[in-house]
């Protein structure tokens, strides 16, 4: 009888490939974090959660927020 072993999925995304997952630009994910609305923890670096980025996804479409935007509004 063989062992079927489930890949292992990622449970924590970089900066670089959060930004990757939402289409935008790191500094967005950095003004983001900075702002609060995405959370992150260091160690080192930013780690964003992946459940954290699919909460960050859900409000973003829920309140309309177009986020690929915030850098050239200045918030």
């Amino acid at each position: 009888m063989a062992i079927e072993i489930e890949p292992i999925k990622k449970e924590v995304f970089t900066v670089r490939e959060t930004a990757a997952i939402l289409g935008v630009n790191v500094n967005t994910v950095y003004a983001l974090i900075k702002r609060g609305d995405l959370r992150s923890y260091k160690m080192p670096g930013y780690k964003i959660p992946d459940l954290e980025i699919k909460r960050f996804k859900r409000w973003a479409w829920e309140n309309q927020v177009d986020y690929s935007d915030i850098l050239k509004k200045g918030e």
